[in-house]
């Protein structure tokens, strides 16, 4: 697999949307940050409910639903994928660089814990 940088996930991500709400963040069907949060929230419940469902695995008290681990993984992959995308727009919605928020918040949770772990960001500003 290719490298992924946050920018190029961006750059897809705000031509389908463009396409699919009509201009991107300006939408024309209306969606407001609200809508983008409340999108990416739901997502992210989705996730937890998965997790929920693959911790009675782990600990011998699995319901009779029959889903295995391997399909609840590969649900959570995909709830996961689409919180990151509306977390992608909500910050594009709100002119933010979602890269540039991880990497601020990661390095300054860094600095301020005394770890020496950071996010290297090139001189052209951009993630590596």
């Amino acid at each position: 697999m290719n490298e992924l940088t946050f920018h190029a996930v961006s750059e897809v991500n705000r031509a389908r949307a463009d396409r699919w709400h009509g201009g991107f963040p300006d939408n024309d069907d209306g969606w407001t940050g609200a809508d983008w949060s409340n999108a990416m929230q739901g997502e992210a419940g989705e996730a937890g409910n998965v997790v929920k469902k693959l911790r009675r695995i782990e600990t011998g008290i699995a319901q009779a639903s029959g889903v295995t681990r391997e399909e609840l993984l590969a649900k959570l992959a995909t709830e996961i994928g689409d919180t990151f995308l509306y977390l992608d727009l909500l910050a594009q919605h709100y002119g933010l660089d979602l890269a540039q928020c991880v990497v601020d918040t990661f390095n300054r949770v860094s600095v301020r814990e005394g770890f020496p772990e950071r996010i290297p960001v090139s001189t052209d500003g951009a993630t590596p």
